[in-house]
């Protein structure tokens, strides 16, 4: 069966509805899908021949308040949810949605055809106790309360292969509870997420962009600390572009031609961090790769390995660090052999690791060790005349990703933007002009496409405030407090009896990172 589509402009006024449906009564014609809106009306109907087809336009056109009659490939739900569903299909970990009763109502494609090994339709309907043996699930089937701290980061075994377990409640607005998301990452594809494009350098210094007198002064110091062989600290605020000095430096090195390997060591689960960065022997824990695997130091040899958020490393980690940062050799999991290394060790932090060493959470030689060299990336509030040049460069790259024909940025847009705090730096500022090119129609960004994250909040009303939004801002208060109270996250989620990754959520939720 054929279909058609139309969209309805229509004034707003009662009995329109009614008066469209009827032209279809009069047809003899059913409407297999209406979507109402205050100005437009979208109908699903069987597509007919063109003298009926065009009589049904003729007739909406006739009604008293339609302005227009357009036919259209999908309805705005239709569309939505094809976007939804080719975003869900092409994410490479297990994504499903469970109704009110955890049976699955939804399911990936990753989920389907490589964690499960079934197709779409045999898994719709089944509970997800049927496909997860876990406590914690069983109590989700049976409707039994749950604790949201159990169901985070849940460790379960599916066909002899370790996941990560993530649950998310879905509710609406007014709390009433609708059904559950869960994703599941591949324990052993965790290392493959984080190490793509990790060993794919081409930046220079080149590519790192800049005018004021500040940016000058770190890509001079930077060239210089490139000639050397000795560790390098980056400093600087989230979104200042720390990682690009790194890959920069490396390139600049007489390393270059080697390999150049990333970590962020917030990014990666602790308990899979050792293993990352230090390889196993086949063996050396359940679930692990049979002929093992090689550490990332161990991948970087001869090259240069960069500890993104060095900061947040355990002190377990740190004194082993520490250990092969002295003796040049590593040890994997699970071996008695020990293997040298040569490589340049380049760490960043936006954490203040003065403070840290005063409170014994880093190692202070440790630090000595990373930092022969420190380098300082200035905030982007700091170095205003770089608002500008960044601003133009991302809406060019943006205009020709979007294949839209905008060259600038209208005056009163570009004062917001130099006006503008940046709390999440350069990367916010990207974020920021890449919205603006999306929604943008002609050739000039104009200042209402302009839109902040944290702009500052106008002064709130005396009314009494909804239930969830005092709750809400209750408990952002007390992550704040903790926050300001503890020298990193992980002391914070301790204080707060939660666990990190619940806190990283929060803090992403209330906007609360750079803190």
């Amino acid at each position: 069966m054929e279909i058609s589509r139309l969209k309805v402009l229509t004034i707003d006024r009662p009995g329109m509805t009614h008066d469209i449906s009827k032209v279809f009564v009069k047809n003899n014609l059913n409407i297999t899908w209406m979507e109402v809106y205050t100005y437009v009306i979208y109908i699903k109907f069987e597509k007919q021949k063109p003298p009926l087809h065009q009589k049904i336009i003729d007739d909406l056109l006739a009604i008293d308040g339609v302005k227009d009659v357009r036919e259209i490939d999908f309805i705005m739900i239709e569309e939505s949810r094809l976007e939804a569903k080719t975003i869900l299909n092409s994410i490479t970990q297990g994504i499903m949605i469970l109704k009110k009763d955890a049976t699955i109502k939804y399911v990936n494609q990753y989920a389907a055809k490589n964690i499960f090994m079934k197709d779409y339709q045999e898994l719709i309907d089944k509970p997800i106790e049927q496909l997860i043996k876990h406590e914690q699930l069983k109590k989700l089937q049976d409707r039994e309360d749950v604790d949201q701290q159990a169901l985070d980061a849940l460790e379960v075994t599916i066909d002899d292969r370790e996941y990560i377990l993530h649950a998310n409640p879905i509710t609406s607005e007014d709390d009433v509870y609708a059904g559950m998301m869960i994703t599941l990452q591949d324990v052993h594809r965790i290392g493959e997420i984080f190490d793509r494009k990790r060993f794919d350098n081409p930046i220079t210094f080149q590519d790192i962009f800049g005018s004021s007198q500040a940016m000058n002064d770190a890509i001079r110091q930077a060239k210089m600390f490139a000639a050397s062989d000795s560790p390098v600290l980056i400093l600087g605020e989230s979104g200042t572009g720390k990682e690009i000095f790194a890959r920069a430096i490396h390139n600049e090195s007489m390393r270059c031609s080697k390999m150049f390997v990333a970590l962020n060591c917030a990014a990666v689960p602790d308990q899979l961090l050792e293993s990352e960065l230090f390889g196993y022997e086949e063996g050396a824990f359940t679930g692990g790769k049979k002929k093992g695997k090689n550490g990332l130091l161990e991948t970087a040899n001869g090259g240069t390995i960069f500890f993104d958020e060095i900061g947040e490393m355990s002190p377990h980690l740190q004194a082993k660090l520490l250990r092969v940062l002295q003796e040049n050799k590593i040890r994997r999991l699970g071996s008695t052999k020990e293997v040298s290394i040569d490589v340049r060790v380049l760490s960043a932090t936006n954490r203040e690791l003065q403070g840290m060493l005063s409170s014994g959470q880093f190692r202070l030689d440790l630090y000595y060790r990373i930092n022969v060299f420190t380098l300082h990336i200035s905030p982007l509030r700091e170095r205003v005349e770089d608002i500008k040049l960044l601003a133009k460069k991302f809406v060019h790259e943006y205009a020709m990703k979007y294949h839209k024909p905008i060259k600038k940025i209208h005056q009163n847009a570009m004062e917001a933007l130099i006006r503008y705090d940046w709390p999440g730096n350069v990367r916010e500022l990207q974020n920021v002009i890449e919205r603006a090119v999306a929604v943008t129609h002609g050739n000039t960004i104009m200042p209402d496409s302009i839109k902040m994250d944290l702009m500052p909040e106008k002064e709130k009303d005396q009314e009494i405030e909804p239930l969830r939004e005092r709750v809400e801002q209750y408990e952002k208060e007390v992550i704040i407090k903790a926050l300001k109270e503890s020298k990193s996250i992980r002391e914070a989620s301790r204080k707060l009896k939660v666990t990190h990754t619940l806190l990283l959520n929060r803090m992403k939720k209330y906007q609360l990172e750079n803190r």
